[in-house]
């Protein structure tokens, strides 16, 4: 054993510790420690918390074949936004071009905080209806993912 300062070493184990100078000290260090272990231990109590808005991946996106120029394009879309959570549906981005509309689906996310969650769907449906006129021809439906792609689906517009 050697004594180099504040520094104590043993030659047989190559271990480096600091010497023990002041025991009120440690004993203080140790119990901030423990009391703030002991803060965020506490933790909230289990349950769903608020996340705010996120983007929905959309996952399933269905439109009719064919749509008369005078009837409403009902859309119907189907996300998630995971790993996040619960989900409420907060708005939809609307672009409307005489050939296109791009819809980008928000929701208000709740997560669960504590223990294993309980079991949950945590999808979001969603029925939109696109209002007529239409020009003949081919429609296009798109619909803007998280990632930055894009899914898109086509409806034949009937005069």
């Amino acid at each position: 054993m050697c004594d180099v300062g504040r520094l104590r070493c043993s030659r047989k184990q190559g271990v480096v510790v600091r010497a023990r100078k002041n025991r009120k000290s440690t004993v203080a260090g140790l119990a901030v420690v423990m009391t703030i272990t002991a803060l965020m231990s506490c933790g909230e109590t289990p349950g769903w918390r608020d996340a705010g808005v996120r983007q929905v991946r959309v996952e399933e996106l269905t439109v009719p074949d064919t749509v008369a120029s005078d009837e409403v394009l009902p859309i119907q879309l189907f996300g998630r936004t995971q790993p996040w959570g619960v989900l409420t549906l907060n708005r939809i981005d609307v672009i409307r071009e005489s050939t296109e509309i791009e819809l980008t689906v928000w929701a208000e996310v709740r997560v669960w905080v504590g223990s294993a969650p309980p079991p949950c769907d945590c999808g979001i449906e969603v029925d939109y209806q696109v209002p007529p006129p239409f020009d003949p021809g081919e429609f296009r439906v798109v619909i803007n993912q998280p990632d930055g792609s894009q899914l898109v689906e086509s409806v034949l517009i009937e005069p």
